[in-house]
């Protein structure tokens, strides 16, 4: 019948669902401050495993003894260590497809194929395509209820491809910092619910949690324990490598130095999101531990988008999370033809809240009546009465200076109060600004 899979359809969609979790495990093991090669011999491990001919209780057992010593010296709560056992013996179990159960057919069912048959012709031809027609109006679809998919497909690729530019200014930003080249990647976006991000990081953590302009509505950015003391190394002359160091809290000066990096970072997230939505990211705050990080409810659903560092001498994850109500307000705009139409207006309304900022500004003015040489010794006898030269006749207009910059030529005046005035009565070309900073005896106008 229509809905029973080949087995060519069945080992891809077992293949795939291995990936993904591939892929879960991957991060939460980065997550917690293990390094990238030595996370990749370990997976390699568990897929050997799970492809051997070894009994299931004995490969369970080999998977869970290099799982202890994949966590010798990394403080792990209960909880998370029971957690992450149960995902390590769930990857190695055997994969077999399900048989499926015969249940007996509904009467409507029967009848329905009853009246197929009777209104066929030709029971050898058409009976087999029509009986093949009803069955495959029926499309089985799984869902997960514990894990609903809040946010459609489209809108999960136009957040990671939004992002990626994310991972690009990252990749400056901590190139920056780390005087080196650092690659940055998208490494995968997900949903999940929030109970399962808190479990996935590690205790101590650096992560900050903001709230995201417009929306009002927060998130959470967590930097990889590695990834911070590499920069702290390299940032005090050493290579930018954090071998030998544990999971520790952070001291003061350590916090200090990632504070600013996390300043640029965040600024390179609010320019990420400008092609959609102006935002403002403000009440930035660090938290070392990640259980009092209470953003949202633990069975909400989040969107994680994960973003994989690699520098010469260090490696790790940077993870960001939104909970779904932090942007619901903006799944609308996350179409691929709002994306691009809203580009250019943002340009536009930046202009002109720059300008409107700008207006009320002041500036100091400085006026620039004439320009002359003396003599270091003449200048010493300089006394109350003497006459000073000037290189400009007394038709020339004076010059005015806004901010130290040279911008227009004007002509003094007395008012009937004796005030003393300029008459603008030309602009200073461009070619000649630099001129009037730096040189004397200038040709006037």
């Amino acid at each position: 019948m229509g809905d029973i899979l080949s087995q060519g359809e069945a080992d891809a969609l077992l293949a795939k669902g291995a990936a993904m979790e591939d892929k879960k495990l991957s991060a939460i093991l980065k997550g917690k401050g293990i390094a990238g090669e030595e996370v990749a011999n370990f997976l390699r491990g568990l897929v050997a495993l799970r492809s051997g001919e070894l009994p299931p209780e004995e490969r369970q057992v080999r998977a869970l003894e290099a799982l202890d010593r994949l966590l010798v010296g990394i403080a792990q709560s209960k909880k998370k260590l029971a957690d992450l056992r149960a995902r390590v013996q769930n990857f190695v179990a055997p994969q077999k497809q399900e048989p499926m159960k015969q249940e007996p057919m509904k009467q409507e069912k029967i009848d329905q194929l009853l009246s197929v048959a009777e209104g066929s012709d030709d029971a050898g031809r058409g009976g087999g395509g029509s009986f093949e027609g009803v069955a495959s109006q029926q499309i089985a679809t799984a869902y997960d209820f514990k894990h609903p998919a809040r946010v459609n497909m489209d809108q999960l690729r136009t957040l990671e491809s939004l992002h990626d530019n994310f991972a690009r200014l990252l990749g400056s930003t901590f190139s920056g910092a780390m005087r080196a080249v650092v690659d940055v990647d998208t490494a995968f976006v997900d949903q999940t619910t929030y109970a399962e991000f808190i479990m996935s990081l590690s205790n101590p953590s650096c992560s900050y949690q903001f709230t995201l302009g417009q929306t009002h509505g927060q998130a959470i950015l967590d930097v990889a324990l590695p990834l911070v003391f590499s920069f702290v190394d390299r940032i005090f002359g050493g290579k930018g490598s954090s071998q030998g160091v544990s999971g520790r809290q952070l001291t003061a000066i350590e916090m200090g130095v990632i504070n600013k990096i996390i300043k640029r970072v965040i600024e390179d997230l609010e320019a990420t999101w400008e092609p959609i939505l102006r935002v403002e990211i403000s009440d930035v705050e660090l938290e070392t531990n990640p259980e009092f990080m209470q953003i949202t409810a633990a069975s909400e659903i989040v969107i994680l988008l994960a973003f994989e560092v690699n520098s010469t001498n260090a490696s790790g994850l940077v993870s960001l999370c939104y909970p779904f109500f932090t942007l619901e307000s903006i799944l609308p705009r996350l179409g691929q033809q709002s994306y691009a139409r809203q580009t250019r207006a943002n340009k536009d309304e930046l202009l002109r809240s720059n300008r409107l900022r700008l207006g009320p500004v002041k500036v100091p003015l400085r006026v620039e009546l004439g320009r002359g040489t003396l003599d270091l010794a003449e200048a010493e006898t300089l006394q109350v009465g003497d006459v000073i030269c000037a290189q400009n006749r007394k038709t020339d207009p004076c010059v005015i200076f806004v901010q130290d910059e040279p911008k227009f030529y004007a002509r003094p005046f007395a008012t009937e109060t004796g005030e003393i005035s300029l008459q603008v009565v030309g602009k200073v070309p461009r070619t000649m600004e630099m001129n009037y900073k730096t040189a004397v005896g200038l040709p006037m106008p």
